[in-house]
Order: C-alpha cells, then sequence, then structure tokens
C-alpha cells in the first residue's frame, strides 16, 4: 500500500486536497480566542485578542453576554474571551441589522464577549451576591403602576415607591411620603421644616383657652 501510494501522484495529490479542504473549513470557524476590552458603547465592546501567534487579528466590535435585565458595567480593561455563534448576530445585536440565514459567518464576525473571573479579585464574601460597579447600582421596576427603585452610587442611597422616597447621604436622611417630610441631619430632627428641637404643645391650663407651652417642651 506504501508502494502504491508512492507510485501514484493522484494519489498523494487528493490526500494533500482534502488535508488542506479541511484546515480552511477548521479556519473559517468561529474562534472562541481570550481578549481584552478597549471600548465600551453602551452594551457594544470593541475587543483585541490576547494572544501570540504568526498573524495579528483585528480588534473587533461585538455585543456583550449579557440580557437587558441585568447589566454589567464593563469597563475598558476587562478581560475576557470571544464565543462564536453558527449564524449572523446583527439582526439581535442591532450591529448590522437583518435577518440571520444558514450561511455560515466569518470566524470573526459573529462573536460575543464573555467575562472571565480573575484570581486576583476575589469577591468580598463568596457566600453572598455582590452587585459593585464604579459608580455603584441600579434597581428598579419596569412595570406596575407604580414605580419603584433604588440606587447606590457615590453620592449615597435613594428609593422610591411612587411619591414616597427615601435619601441617605453624608449630610443626613431624608424621608417623603403623604405630602410631608422628615429631615434628620446635623442641625437635628426637623418635620416640614420645622426643627423638632424648638416645637411646642398646646395645653389647657384648668380654665380658659389652649396655649402653647413656653419654653419648648420636648
Amino acid at each position: 500500500m506504501a508502494d502504491n501510494y508512492s507510485k501514484l501522484p493522484l494519489q498523494r495529490s487528493l490526500n494533500r486536497v482534502a488535508i488542506t479542504r479541511a484546515q480552511q473549513a477548521i479556519r473559517s470557524t468561529g474562534r472562541a480566542l481570550p481578549c481584552r476590552v478597549t471600548k465600551v458603547s453602551g452594551a457594544i465592546v470593541t475587543v483585541e485578542f490576547e494572544l501570540q501567534g504568526t498573524w495579528t487579528l483585528p480588534p473587533v466590535t461585538i455585543p456583550k453576554a449579557e440580557s437587558p435585565w441585568i447589566r454589567n458595567p464593563t469597563q475598558v480593561g476587562d478581560k475576557g474571551f470571544t464565543v462564536p455563534a453558527d449564524a449572523y448576530l446583527g439582526g439581535v445585536s442591532d450591529l448590522g441589522g437583518g435577518t440571520a440565514d444558514t450561511r455560515a459567518p466569518g470566524n470573526l464576525s459573529a462573536l460575543v464577549f464573555v467575562p472571565v473571573s480573575n484570581a486576583g479579585s476575589a469577591p468580598d464574601d463568596p457566600n453572598a451576591a455582590q452587585v459593585c460597579g464604579p459608580n455603584g447600582m441600579i434597581a428598579r421596576t419596569t412595570q406596575g403602576a407604580t414605580p419603584s427603585s433604588c440606587v447606590v452610587n457615590q453620592n449615597g442611597v435613594s428609593m422610591t415607591y411612587g411619591g414616597a422616597s427615601l435619601s441617605l447621604t453624608a449630610a443626613g436622611i431624608v424621608m417623603s411620603f403623604g405630602g410631608h417630610t422628615i429631615t434628620l441631619d446635623a442641625s437635628g430632627l426637623s418635620i416640614d421644616g420645622n426643627s423638632y428641637a424648638d416645637h411646642t404643645h398646646g395645653y389647657f391650663p384648668g380654665t380658659g383657652s389652649k396655649v402653647q407651652s413656653e419654653p419648648p417642651i420636648n
């Protein structure tokens, strides 16, 4: 058999063609490669590939692997890898529009960015869910007759439910509900702008009309 192989040029040629075609098919498939974020534009990122080789791969602009319900504050420098899809993604990511078909996409044209955890960035508590970002976090409802939200940022914490709100900042706490406002800060406690320390109580001095206490009764 080996002698026949060496004596039949066509057999050698067909073998080389088959190997070449197989290599071409493999190269044309999507690539799952390590990468680093170099630009963030909303829910879309541009990544550069973190690998050495014969060819320098160009940066690509691709969607992140996340839903509109949980948004990650992806930053420039974040690392991860690309996940290839078997069909065009522009129709679902709005990067190009249109609708996918059964044609195979280019090996760098249907990728999604997936972040990877790092040994140097351990969680604060491995047994607790952790939500963090450079400017905090936002939690809010998108449906229902009464909207509610909770915002944690560098200015403090604020919660709202319909017309009621609570704000915690370095200056103090402000609560508003039912048309009234309660404030607790360095100056003390006030209700609707009136100092609690200076408030008075009405009383009846045995006979006669009601009078206000003087000085204030706390």
